[in-house]
């Protein structure tokens, strides 16, 4: 038998745990858009997740531990959906050791239980290919908030340039075969890079605006994520301190091919003043672009 079926089998505990519970902890985070997801047909690595601390002198990984447990223990780690009810996502998970049928399973048994996921890479499926990619985890049984599958029959609801990671433990029992089934845990979202351009405003077709808003404005950009950007205005003292913000307000159907934005200016508070905008990602941890403005 599958070792993952095995874990998922009845002779498990279904997840019941004693009254002080071990559970997962991810004290490494994946990076959020330092890795580009391939195709298996590209025919190359698909690199590997580096931790959101990483850095070209001091490379970190994914590292999860297991706290208020010793002892052998099994991680699956698997691609779910980025927003709840976390879902099973069709993109693989590779590497050189470790991972199959798009999933990794390793074992920790060490002094601090921890394990650090180097040489794991995503690998991205076609949108044609998510209905063969979830029959493959729904056959080994990979589901770890029991959402199921029926999702692989609306493919278009699927984000296929981002994942969470979703690591579930499995500490062995007393009996060989029989495993305890910690809480499942998901990472922050890894969005694919090349999905993911730096922020990079290329033209504004007006840098002034009235003090009353309304004015429309359009801003020519590299690639955003249409339904995760926002404009923020804003006002700050010598000394940094923010005074004033306001936002630009549009739509996700106001982004016309992730590369223009109309939108509209926010009302200023008082006087004419030069102030700042901010174009950025406000869900994940992402550089900032500044631009001078004038308001009058």
């Amino acid at each position: 038998m599958d070792p993952v079926q095995q874990m998922h089998s009845p002779s498990s505990n279904n997840g019941r745990r004693s009254t002080n519970s071990p559970y997962i902890e991810i004290i490494e985070q994946p990076a959020s858009k330092a890795l580009r997801f391939r195709y298996e047909c590209e025919g190359r690595s698909a690199g590997s997740i580096p931790g959101v601390n990483s850095t070209t002198e001091n490379k970190t990984y994914p590292t999860i531990q297991i706290v208020g447990y010793k002892g052998r223990a099994v991680v699956v780690v698997s691609c779910v959906t980025k927003d709840k009810p976390y879902r099973p996502h069709p993109h693989n998970l590779v590497g050189r050791d470790n991972c199959k049928k798009g999933i990794c399973t390793i074992e920790i048994n060490n002094e601090s239980m921890t394990a650090s996921f180097q040489n794991l890479g995503i690998q991205c499926v076609k949108r044609k290919d998510i209905d063969d990619a979830l029959k493959v985890r729904e056959k080994i049984r990979v589901d770890p908030f029991r959402t199921g599958f029926s999702h692989k029959d609306n493919p278009a609801s699927i984000d296929l340039n981002a994942v969470k990671l979703c690591f579930q433990a499995f500490l062995e029992g007393s009996q060989k075969g029989e495993y305890s089934i910690l809480k499942p845990i998901v990472s922050e979202t890894i969005y694919d890079k090349k999905a993911m351009s730096d922020l990079v405003i290329c033209r504004l077709s007006s840098a002034s605006a009235t003090v009353s808003g309304d004015n429309e404005v359009i801003l020519l950009c590299e690639k955003v994520i249409k339904d995760d950007i926002q404009i923020r205005f804003f006002e700050e003292k010598d000394d940094g301190t923010c005074v004033w913000e306001g936002y630009a307000d549009f739509q996700p159907s106001d982004v016309h091919k992730q590369v223009a934005i109309y939108f509209r200016t926010p009302k200023y508070r008082t006087t004419d003043v030069n102030i700042i905008f901010l174009f950025f990602y406000p869900f994940i941890n992402c550089l900032c672009i500044y631009f001078r403005f004038r308001i009058g």
